[in-house]
C-alpha cells in the first residue's frame, strides 16, 4: 500500500507539471556546465562498469561475495535504480539548465524518479540488513537513501505547484545525492584509504558513508544561496 501510494504521488505530480519556462544558463556558462556534466558522465560510466555490471552478468556467490550474496534480492533493484538515476540525471540537468524542458525532459524525469524510488527502497533494506557492528556505515546508507527520496519528492512537489526555480534546485540536490554512490567509490579507491580488513578501514567506510552525500549537499547549498544573495547567475 505504501509503495503504491508513493508511486501514485509521483505520477500525479509529474502529470500536473507542464513545460517549464525556459530560463537557460547564459551562453558563456554552457561550456562550463558541459564540462562538469561530461566529467560526471565519465565518472558515472566508470562506477557502473567497475561496481555494477558484474552483478548483472555473473549472478554467483563469488561475484556477490559472502557480504552481498544473502541480500542480493535487494542489491539488484538498488543498483538498477541507481543506474537509471545516475545516467538519466546527467541528461536531465543539461536539459533543465539549458531550457530544453519539453517532452523528453518530462519523460526522462519519470524514469529518473522511478530509479530513485526503486534504488532508495533497495537502499533501505540494504542498510537495515548490514551485519553489526558497522552501525556508522549502516546509518550513513540509511540516511543517504532517505535524503535521496526526500530531495526527489520535494522536486516533484515543487513542479506540481509550478514552482520552477524550486524544482530546479531540488533536482540538483537530488542528483547530488544520486552521485554520492560514485563519490564514495571514487574517494575510497583513489584516496589514501586504510587497508581492507583492518579496523580503520571500517571506520573510514563509516565516515565516508556520511561524508559522500552530506558534504556535497552542504557545498551545493552554499552555492545556491550565494547565487541568491549576490544575484549572480
Amino acid at each position: 500500500m505504501l509503495f503504491r501510494d508513493i508511486a501514485n504521488t509521483i505520477t500525479r505530480e509529474v502529470k500536473m507539471a507542464s513545460v517549464i519556462p525556459s530560463t537557460p544558463v547564459r551562453s558563456g556558462h554552457r561550456l562550463l556546465l558541459g564540462a562538469v556534466l561530461t566529467l560526471a558522465a565519465f565518472i558515472a560510466v566508470w562506477f557502473i562498469a567497475k561496481y555494477v555490471l558484474h552483478y548483472r552478468f555473473d549472478i554467483s556467490k563469488i561475484s556477490y561475495t559472502d557480504y552481498y550474496w544473502p541480500r542480493r534480492a535487494a542489491l539488484l533493484p538498488h543498483s538498477a535504480g541507481g543506474v537509471l538515476a545516475i545516467t538519466t540525471g546527467v541528461v536531465q540537468i543539461w536539459l533543465g539548465l539549458t531550457g530544453r524542458t519539453g517532452a523528453l525532459h518530462r519523460t526522462l524525469g519519470k524514469v529518473y524518479c522511478a530509479g530513485v524510488l526503486i534504488g532508495s527502497l533497495g537502499g533501505f533494506y540494504m542498510a537495515l540488513t548490514i551485519p553489526p557492528p558497522d552501525f556508522a556505515y549502516a546509518g550513513g546508507l540509511f540516511c543517504l537513501s532517505a535524503t535521496w527520496l526526500i530531495t526527489t519528492t520535494m522536486a516533484l512537489i515543487a513542479i506540481g505547484h509550478r514552482q520552477f526555480e524550486q524544482h530546479r534546485e531540488w533536482m540538483i540536490r537530488s542528483y547530488t545525492v544520486t552521485f554520492a554512490f560514485a563519490t564514495f567509490r571514487l574517494i575510497y579507491d583513489y584516496w589514501v584509504a586504510p587497508p581492507d580488513g583492518t579496523v580503520w578501514a571500517k571506520d573510514f567506510a563509516g565516515f565516508l558513508a556520511w561524508a559522500c552525500w552530506s558534504v556535497p549537499l552542504v557545498l551545493l547549498e552554499v552555492g545556491l544561496q550565494l547565487r541568491k544573495v549576490t544575484g549572480r547567475a
